[in-house]
């Protein structure tokens, strides 16, 4: 078979071996000029309908803004020309391994709910922008052998929010999404709404197979409890994930996770949207404009006796006792850090001409100091907070838990 070299704009890929294929085009195994290995996703104009190009567009767009590490990046895209027209393709990192290459050998269970979590973390990364995969699986996982990392491939049929949608793709009620061993329900019939919570009824799936071996069918079906009985827990969050209804699944992978760190499972992230960024992060991670651009000073003035330093941006009152709590700093007598006012983006103090030059140096020193003891102050309270959180769900799981056990004794007794 004829060797097929991908062009783009700044550099070439060179055809080793196909390592996939589907019924709209194939996934190559390349190289480009460096030797570097990739992987690349070609799409067959000839195969593939009108609607397959625009969602085609739309992964491009999505995935080569992604930074998650639990997502895929696309790093190039082009297309390739035949007798058949142009064949788009787009370029991404060469993973040898997925999630279904590890549940073939058999992933031992102590690692099962680490890899989970890092399933859920990608899922929620796409659910935290209104996107939803709806075609997740375990082919469709991908896993980084160097990092032991699992990351979330293919939203050939996702759902795109507008901010991520380069053109718009009409899903219509005769429309069929994802396939069928991991699809929900809803998926399965005509003209029914399949949103996130489709996604929630795969990784319910995924979770019981990664335990048991085996995709759930039916409700007679081989439970997390029979192959890992300290695992028992799991069996009820599964079975709400796989719910008929979407209505009675969990309305969000956070949902999920605080049961399982209510479990003590420590591993187990939550994330949030950072706005400053648009990017997901852990809810750990401190998001403050403050922290992202550091108060500096960009001009002084000099009015009725009174240094004015004018800041690049407003500052809250937290940042301005982080300013007056500063220690180790050289000062003038009298010219303290405390003694400092603030106003928005301006800091005024009394004095003389004869100080200009060490004023300004020492408040450029005060301004360092401040920037640092304002991040550690709010990384340090946003740890507290996560703990915080962490063992309030810690103590309602209890809580539910003994209730329940409660119950249960009860009831024989009436």
């Amino acid at each position: 078979m004829k060797k097929i070299t991908f062009k783009t704009a700044f550099n070439a890929y060179d055809d080793l071996e196909i390592i996939g294929e589907g019924g709209s085009g194939k996934v190559y195994k390349v190289n480009d000029q460096d030797g570097n290995l990739y992987a690349l996703k070609l799409l067959d104009h000839h195969k593939a309908n009108k609607e397959k190009h625009k969602r085609f567009k739309n992964e491009v767009f999505f995935c080569q803004r992604n930074i998650h590490k639990n997502i895929i990046t696309i790093l190039d895209y082009g297309f390739v020309t035949d007798e058949n027209g142009q064949n788009p393709f787009y370029v991404m990192p060469y993973y040898s391994s997925t999630l279904r290459d590890l549940m073939s050998n058999k992933i031992p269970q102590d690692k099962v709910l680490p890899y989970f979590s890092q399933i859920l973390d990608g899922v929620e990364a796409a659910h935290l922008k209104s996107i939803w995969h709806r075609d997740l699986k375990p082919e469709n996982i991908l896993y980084d052998i160097s990092t032991d990392q699992l990351i979330v491939a293919d939203f050939g049929i996702a759902h795109f929010t507008e901010e991520y949608l380069l053109t718009s793709v009409e899903t219509k009620a005769s429309d069929r999404l994802a396939n069928f061993q991991y699809a929900a329900p809803e998926q399965r019939l005509k003209g029914q709404v399949v949103d996130y919570r489709a996604d929630i009824f795969a990784l319910g799936l995924i979770l019981n197979e990664m335990f048991t071996g085996v995709v759930i069918h039916g409700t007679r079906y081989t439970k997390i409890n029979a192959v890992a009985s300290q695992y028992e827990y799991l069996d009820e969050i599964v079975e709400t994930m796989v719910s008929q209804s979407p209505d009675d699944r969990p309305n969000s992978i956070d949902e999920i996770k605080k049961i399982l760190i209510g479990k003590k499972n420590e591993f187990v992230s939550r994330q949030k949207l950072d706005e400053l960024k648009n990017t997901v992060i852990p809810q750990s991670e401190v998001s403050d404009i403050l922290i992202e651009r550091p108060v500096k000073l960009i001009n002084v003035d000099y009015q009725k006796g009174e240094f004015i330093f004018i800041l690049n941006q407003a500052v809250n009152q937290k940042w301005v006792e982080s300013f007056r709590n500063i220690s180790n700093y050289h000062y003038l007598l009298g010219k303290e850090p405390s003694v400092f006012k603030f106003y928005q983006d301006r800091a005024t103090i009394e004095g003389g001409e004869n100080i200009t030059e060490q004023i300004v140096t020492y408040f450029k020193e005060y301004l360092d100091k401040a920037n640092t003891v304002y991040k550690d102050r709010l990384i340090a309270e946003q740890r507290h907070k996560e703990e915080k959180q962490k063992r309030m769900i810690q103590q309602q799981i209890l809580e539910a838990e003994t209730t329940q056990r409660i119950f249960k004794k009860s009831k024989y007794l009436i």
